[in-house]
């Protein structure tokens, strides 16, 4: 399983990290960007896939992958 560290300032200018899991970030991200993919490439597009989105996320978010090797 792989894990992605995100760092931002809060409203408090705080720093915060939060790690997130693969699955955290389709839970949280695949609805609203599935709907942006069929909106662009139309539905069934091959490049809409769960890699694609963490990938999006990954770079929107600036996250960095801390899993760490097995």
């Amino acid at each position: 399983m792989k894990l992605y560290e995100v760092s931002y300032l809060n409203n408090d200018n705080v720093d915060v990290t939060e790690v997130y899991t693969e699955a955290e970030i389709i839970q949280e991200y695949w609805k609203y960007w599935y709907g942006k993919m069929v909106e662009k490439f139309g539905e069934g597009h091959e490049d809409i896939t769960i890699e694609n989105c963490i990938e999006d996320w990954v770079v929107v978010n600036w996250a960095v992958d801390v899993s760490i090797p097995i």
